[in-house]
């Protein structure tokens, strides 16, 4: 998606977008008086938590906290990106995604411009997989993949084409402009072109929704390079797909884990021997927006590289751009392949039953993490845990904070016997907040929390809070500042639902709290609304300003002596 979607566009889509509708389409909701109830989709449990409000059009889980608007579902339950989340939402609407130029971060090429390029990666796809079939000089390649055991099944499954040989093979009535920007064509000098695609297998990349990107060919045959990417494009970055991913996910829907390997027919091998949660890397180190974009759909990946040195290595940087995804839920194994072997090879040799309990038995990333680090250090010694410890600590510092960062570090500890905790860090959102910051001393909800609530979740009521109002909220010493972001936030946008606000404030500070007070009932009567929000308007208002006036009282007998008048007043006031 090239250039920010407008705010606009945005709001219009949530509006639009019934979501209690959408979300029934994937879970089965149960009425319960204002709300719909289910078991949350996103942790497991016995009883539902899950609540959707069609009139905020939002959602929220009491049991694990997620929360959000049919933007944050699909993004949650259909692992899309934002992007693509809008894209499903407008396509179900009829709607085409408009953008802002120049706001989007290095992408020039409009999301309209994306769409000819799709359509012609399909197109050459469809040639590709026709050629397969016809073309004679595609024998060599039907006869390699027999050999490799590939079924026409399976050839179909993942759309497995061939490029024939010869310079210009693509059809001719193909525009040229449109090949080039699809990296179907190479143009090294002016006037001279050729396919960039040439005698060998092509293996169609697809992304997450089915789309093709881009193609890998593999040679028949000696030559060079073995294997050969698609130029990178307005829709191809290889460092952010891997291979097999769609054809993984039509077959496991929620895989529990997921292996990555190094070739194409090692995705396909895999495939055919009924391991199907398996993809691939591109020809390049495995990247961290890969094991990002992996991570959205398991919590265990599991590295298989060949055991010679080249796939140790693959392994160790796989690790490494790792590093900044890991935490407490998340898994991370690698297998390290015999050598002489790669997965097709050794699952032909050991057979199905015998790969899975390689994969059950792969190391875990804490025991390769310090094994690969200890290795020719002699523990024994001061000198040698300390080249353990300065190895380890920087790579140890790339991991988010929390309890697996920590237990980490003790591992380290115990290896070397030496302090190396980062004691005294709290982790993101594991603070309790301070007593009064929301209840008062009873533990009752204070007025400033039951009013912040009442706003949120009935965002009309703003059109009762004036200017003189809204500056004198904007004074309070707690959530002053929100109050008067949400207020003129909602100022700006007449008509909007607690949904829409929630994804106004997506991905800002604010939005943690914003989400627990829609979810909250501040125990208000339906008919009682209007009037509770107005009395603690009056009195929010009204003691702000006697606030101020004290603290001016105050400031002012600092610098000179009061008159008898104003000695009553800040004797009253501070009574009061």
């Amino acid at each position: 998606m090239a250039g920010k979607i407008p705010e606009h566009f945005i709001q219009d889509l949530l509006a639009r977008t019934d979501l209690v509708d959408l979300i029934e389409s994937r879970v089965p909701l149960k009425r319960s008086g204002s709300n719909y109830m289910a078991r949350c989709p996103f942790h497991n449990e016995k009883t539902p938590s899950f609540s959707v409000n069609r009139d905020k059009q939002f959602y929220y889980c009491f049991g694990c906290g997620a929360s959000g608007t049919a933007i944050s579902f699909l993004m949650d339950y259909d692992r899309l990106t934002f992007p693509e989340a809008i894209e499903t939402l407008a396509d179900a609407l009829g709607l085409t995604v408009p953008s802002e130029q120049g706001t989007g971060p290095g992408n020039k090429e409009t999301a309209a411009a994306t769409l000819p390029l799709f359509a012609i990666q399909d197109q050459a796809c469809r040639f590709y997989q026709q050629q397969l079939k016809s073309h004679p000089a595609a024998q060599r390649a039907v006869d390699y993949l027999r050999e490799r055991g590939v079924s026409g099944e399976l050839a179909l499954r993942y759309r497995l084409g061939y490029a024939p040989p010869g310079a210009h093979n693509l059809p001719a009535e193909w525009p040229a402009g449109m090949l080039d920007s699809a990296g179907l064509r190479s143009t090294k000098e002016p006037g001279r072109s050729h396919d960039w695609f040439r005698d060998r297998i092509v293996f169609p990349i697809r992304d997450r929704r089915g789309r093709i990107v881009g193609f890998g060919g593999r040679i028949i045959g000696d030559g060079v390079p073995k294997y050969l990417n698609s130029p990178e494009t307005a829709v191809f970055r290889k460092h952010c797909e891997v291979y097999g991913l769609f054809e993984l996910l039509q077959a496991v829907r929620r895989p529990e884990r997921i292996v990555v390997v190094e070739g194409y027919m090692d995705v396909i091998a895999l495939a055919q021997f009924g391991i199907p949660h398996t993809v691939a890397t591109l020809g390049t180190a495995t990247s961290g927006d890969q094991v990002g974009l992996l991570f959205r759909y398991t919590q265990n990946i599991v590295f298989c590289f060949d055991g010679d040195m080249a796939g140790k290595n693959a392994a160790w940087k796989a690790l490494e751009s790792s590093l900044p995804h890991l935490r407490e839920g998340r898994q991370l194994h690698f297998l390290m392949l015999p050598e002489g072997h790669d997965p097709d090879s050794l699952i032909r040799e050991e057979g199905t039953d015998a790969f899975l309990a390689r994969i059950n038995a792969a190391q875990a990333f804490s025991e390769y993490f310090f094994e690969h680090l200890s290795k020719s250090l002699n523990s024994a010694t001061i000198e040698g845990r300390a080249v353990l410890v300065d190895k380890a600590r920087p790579m140890i510092q790339k991991l988010p904070g929390g309890v697996f960062r920590d237990m980490i570090e003790q591992r380290l500890e115990a290896l070397s016997g030496h302090s190396v905790q980062s004691h005294g860090v709290v982790p993101d959102g594991s603070r309790p907040p301070r007593r009064g910051q929301s209840e008062t001393a009873t533990g009752r909800p204070s007025a400033l929390r039951t009013f912040l609530a009442l706003l949120l979740q009935n965002p009309q009521l703003v059109e009762h809070i004036d200017s003189s109002a809204a500056s004198t909220l904007a004074q309070l010493d707690h959530q002053g500042a929100l109050l008067q972001t949400v207020i003129e936030f909602l100022h700006m946008h007449p008509h909007i639902s607690s949904g829409g606000l929630f994804e106004g404030f997506r991905g800002r500070p604010e939005a943690g709290v914003i989400a627990k007070l829609l979810a909250w009932n501040p125990q208000v009567a339906e008919g009682k609304v209007v009037e509770t929000f107005l009395d603690h308007l009056r009195h929010l208002t009204e003691d702000q300003v006697r606030e101020n006036r004290l603290d001016s009282l105050i400031q002012k007998s600092r610098r000179e002596k009061l008159t008898v008048d104003e000695l009553m007043e800040l004797k009253q006031l501070t009574v009061h």
